[in-house]
């Protein structure tokens, strides 16, 4: 039985999310409206929380 935690899975999302927030706040991406930069901080400091929020729960792996 392996326990994975699951903060790992998060951050992994989270930092992705902070790495398009970040092209998107550069306007490297095709987007560039601030509503969309809104939207993507938000949805940013969400994933991040929930990272937070997750960070003592495990996911228990085979059996």
């Amino acid at each position: 039985m392996f326990k994975l935690p699951l903060v790992i899975i998060y951050m992994i999302i989270a930092f992705n999310l902070t790495a398009f927030t970040v092209f998107l706040q550069l306007d490297m991406l095709i987007f560039t409206g601030l509503v969309y930069k809104i939207i993507a901080w938000t949805l940013t400091i969400g994933a991040w929380y929930l990272a937070y929020r997750n960070r003592n729960k495990f996911w228990r792996i085979g059996g």
